[in-house]
């Protein structure tokens, strides 16, 4: 740091301005050293005002010497990174750490005072004894040491002491001279070094969690203010602690129930108004990157109520979801989306998807700082404590939990099915939009996103009419070549993914042959892809040869349906709906792999959330069951 002129008729501006200096509070000063104060701070101003300094001398009676002296103290620089100030001229503040000069006396009883400075005196005289302390406290990773999970103050004490008998101190020498040996300074001096190493030394003695939420704080600094509707929102998924049952076909008959865990609820908040604005429940034991863009599609399209099937089960006459409840919210994109580092998160399909067709800033922050997203971080506690918990079939907080109770012989026993926890979880969350919140004034989050809407300076951006109906987030783009023979009588068309895909133009255009076509492919249904020519022209909808275009599936479905054709576990005809094949072998597989209840979980949502019509299953008879096509007998299950 530059050296200061003192000269008053050379400070610099900001210097000579005293009332930019920081200030004291004379009141909470004894009497005797209030008057003290403002002596020193009267004579000050009149040096900085020019006055005589004979004159200053005589009427406060400081000596020509110490005004100078009292200046520069003021001027100093102060561990809060600004100037002393006025801080400087109370009484008996230091500036400077003590430093003792004496070596401590031995007493015969110990001493009890007179010590102050011994200990920096005494690492000072053996530096390796304070490498030694800091070490022990801070877990310092020095070779061949290793460290306790927290070692308490005892026992760095204790080694302190060992390692000065190791120095050859003895009992007439300090810390062994004093009365409680040198425990309290060194205490102290543990406090100071804890405030000087702050992260490392909250890590190491209260572990990652608090050293992480401490490194997330501001710290002083202020936050970016949230000023607008959607300017920000906030998205996660949570782990739902609970069993659910899932029905299917049984070899022998019927219907069987099966259990799933370990299923996911993403979903988006709201920061201003702290509304949920859409949410997604996927089957997948670990969600994926279609997961958070049908997370996505869901916050942004009008919200479309589902019927409720439990008895006595209501929608809330004052929640539900902003897209629906606000019409000027229907199609609303935000401007920011803060999520974790999940890699479902930063998938390169996600990530491009949210900037050029959301529009949005993202903002993936630091790794493993859930507390930068505190809004769904305490929707889902919520969600937790006063839905999921409270059923019977709840895995708890974890094993030790007394509210767990053989939960997955209890959701079977009391038969609690998939789609009533999907009802649940859609009452719960309109029911929340529709609870006052102290946070926003004891409004309800619908409430206060409509007060914000109804200003005509708050008005948010939304999907162009004209592109709503194309605005797929869960598009994937390939390239194909088109292929054919004409000689062999073999007409144009497209394979993706093992299924020939023509429609009428594409089959009677065989000049076609050999060139590329650009595939838009909707994952959540691949019946049919959306096909543009090389210059951009979009060429039509191609649709899956039989048996593929029969019965909505998924992309996963398909490869999975593939693969087990590949491995000769699978087979079907060409007049067999190849999607229930599938669940019939799902179902074979259902009694000894909880995986395929799952699988079989999705696919009979898919149905659900489709056409909601009838869908033929397959029954097989186990006893011809085997790597050929197995006689079946038809059953109609409706889901």
């Amino acid at each position: 740091m530059r050296q200061i002129r003192f000269d008053r008729a050379l400070l610099e501006p900001e210097l000579n301005d005293t009332s930019l200096w920081p200030t004291v509070d004379v009141s909470l000063l004894s009497e005797k050293y209030a008057a003290i104060y403002e002596n020193r701070e009267n004579a000050v101003r009149g040096y900085l005002g020019s006055n005589s300094v004979n004159e200053i001398t005589k009427a406060f009676g400081i000596p020509r010497n110490e005004l100078g002296r009292f200046l520069r103290r003021c001027l100093r620089s102060h561990p809060d990174g600004r100037i002393w100030g006025w801080r400087a001229l109370i009484p008996f503040s230091r500036q400077q750490p003590y430093e003792r000069r004496t070596p401590i006396k031995s007493h015969p009883a110990g001493r009890i005072g007179g010590s102050s400075g011994a200990l920096t005196q005494l690492f000072d005289r053996f530096p390796h004894i304070q490498e030694l302390v800091d070490a022990l406290f801070l877990k310092k990773h020095d070779a061949g040491v290793i460290h306790e999970a927290r070692i308490p103050l005892k026992s760095i004490h204790k080694r302190f002491l060992d390692a000065c008998r190791a120095a050859g101190l003895t009992a007439k020498d300090y810390p062994f001279s004093v009365k409680n040996l040198g425990r309290t300074s060194l205490w102290r001096y543990l406090r100071r070094l804890l405030e000087k190493r702050l992260y490392s030394g909250v890590l190491a003695r209260h572990g990652k969690d608090a050293a992480r939420i401490l490194d997330s704080s501001s710290g002083g600094k202020g936050e970016e203010q949230i000023v607008r509707p959607y300017q920000k929102v906030q998205f996660d998924a949570h782990r739902i602690d609970l069993f659910a049952t899932v029905s299917m076909p049984s070899p022998f008959g019927g219907l069987v129930k099966r259990v799933i865990d370990r299923f996911w609820i993403l979903a988006i908040i709201e920061a201003t108004s702290r509304a949920i604005l859409g949410y997604y429940v996927s089957l997948n034991r670990e969600y994926n990157a279609d997961d958070v863009l049908l997370c996505v599609r869901n916050a942004i399209t009008p919200w479309k109520r589902r019927g409720l099937t439990i008895p006595g089960l209501k929608y809330p006459e004052r929640g539900g979801m902003p897209s629906e409840a606000i019409p000027e919210l229907a199609w609303a994109l935000w401007e920011e989306v803060l999520y974790d580092n999940a890699k479902a998160n930063l998938a390169e399909r996600v990530v491009k998807k949210l900037s050029h067709i959301i529009g949005c800033a993202i903002n993936a922050g630091p790794i493993g700082t859930p507390e930068r997203r505190p809004l769904i971080e305490r929707f889902f506690q919520t969600l937790e404590e006063n839905g999921f918990h409270r059923l019977p079939a709840t895995t708890g907080s974890g094993t030790h939990d007394p509210r767990r109770n053989d939960p997955e012989q209890t959701s079977i026993r009391l038969n609690i099915k998939l789609e009533h926890i999907e009802e649940l979880i859609e009452v719960l969350i309109f029911q929340y939009n529709g609870t006052p919140h102290s946070g926003i004034g004891y409004r309800t989050p619908l409430e206060y996103l409509q007060f914000f809407v109804s200003d005509e300076d708050n008005l948010v951006k939304t999907v162009p009419e004209g592109k709503q109906v194309r605005m797929n987030l869960l598009n994937i783009e390939f390239t194909r070549v088109i292929r054919g023979n004409i000689q062999q009588g073999r007409r144009p068309y497209i394979e993706f993914e093992g299924v020939h895909y023509q429609n009428d133009v594409l089959s009677r255009t065989p000049g076609l042959i050999g060139k590329r076509l650009t595939l838009i492919v909707n994952p959540d249904d691949v019946r049919s892809l959306l096909a543009y020519l090389p210059d951009g022209a979009e060429f039509g909808t191609l649709t899956a040869h039989r048996p593929w275009g029969r019965t909505p599936h998924t992309l996963e479905v398909r490869k999975a349906i593939l693969a087990l054709r590949h491995r000769r576990l699978l087979w079907y005809t060409s007049e067999q709906d190849p999607v229930q094949v599938y669940l019939d072998y799902l179902a074979t597989q259902a009694g000894s792999s909880k995986l395929a209840a799952r699988e079989f979980a999705k696919v009979q949502r898919l149905h659900r959330r489709g056409d909601n019509h009838s869908v033929q299953v397959v029954e097989p008879n186990v006893d011809s069951y085997d790597e050929r096509q197995p006689e079946v007998t038809r059953k109609t299950f409706t889901y």
